[in-house]
């Protein structure tokens, strides 16, 4: 089943990376771009379920929305960097609905860039936005954006990217289907293999996601469950309350006291 990762969604300038050995992650997908820079060794990567060997002194670079995942086929030591969007704009903008030609680059001309970023706090946003920005426009040298497939895996993108952008809304199924051009059945059908979850249920994952951030933020802890409920999405509080402890295992009212007593 593909893993979504909502911790890597909806915030601005929001960065953070990691070092790993044998690094290994099933299929998943979040909003954020990432890249995964091999210090030592080869990785193994699928990308779009095309698998890449990664060498050290190479980055590969993944796009929001993009199915990846990481084997211990093959051992090494890499940092991997998850950020929000905003840090690179105009390669995002570029890319547009495209998709990249070849995902893996070798950065050993960049190695004191990635050093930098290595070296940069995760709240010193201007550095990174620098820093990232440099390392894209240098991938961007040795690859090619090209059109994306019509079918397979860019409809799952194109209904994650779709559902992402207006999940606070009053959307359906059918409104998504419409939007996209594909059969309702097929869609709901195409969205739980990739996901696991139903369409109902994969929707609200977004709005409890948003609701979690909501309720311990500083502006949230003057509005009431009724409030936070209507403002991510639902219609019904009750519906609200179910899908929340559903996906949590708490009650709205019990994650908010939990969070503030920690």
């Amino acid at each position: 089943m593909l893993q979504y990762q909502s911790e890597n969604f909806g915030k601005s300038f929001d960065y953070r990376h990691r070092y790993h050995d044998r690094f290994v992650i099933p299929a998943h997908i979040h909003e954020y771009s990432e890249l995964l820079y091999v210090l030592s060794g080869e990785m193994t990567m699928y990308i779009r379920g095309e698998r890449h060997l990664v060498p050290a002194g190479h980055v590969a670079f993944v796009l929001p929305n993009e199915i990846h995942a990481y084997t211990d086929e093959t051992p090494c030591r890499c940092m991997c960097a998850v950020f929000s969007n905003d840090f690179i704009p105009l390669f995002l903008q570029q890319v547009g609905e495209g998709m990249l030609a070849m995902p893996v680059a070798d950065m050993r001309h960049c190695t004191s860039l990635l050093a930098s970023l290595e070296q940069t706090a995760f709240t010193d946003s201007m550095r990174l936005v620098g820093l990232l920005n440099l390392l894209y426009d240098a991938f961007l040298k040795q690859t090619k954006i090209v059109a994306r497939p019509q079918e397979g895996v860019h409809l799952y993108q194109s209904a994650i990217a779709y559902i992402a952008k207006h999940f606070t809304e009053d959307i359906t199924l059918s409104d998504v289907a419409a939007q996209l051009g594909y059969h309702e059945k097929y869609l709901s059908s195409a969205l739980h293999s990739l996901t696991g979850m139903h369409f109902c249920m994969f929707l609200a994952s977004y709005r409890v996601d948003l609701a979690k951030r909501i309720l311990l933020s500083d502006a949230g802890q003057g509005k009431s469950i009724s409030q936070v409920a209507m403002e991510v999405g639902f219609s019904s509080i009750n519906t609200f309350n179910r899908s929340f402890k559903r996906l949590t295992g708490v009650t709205p009212v019990e994650y908010r006291k939990s969070r503030r007593g920690a």
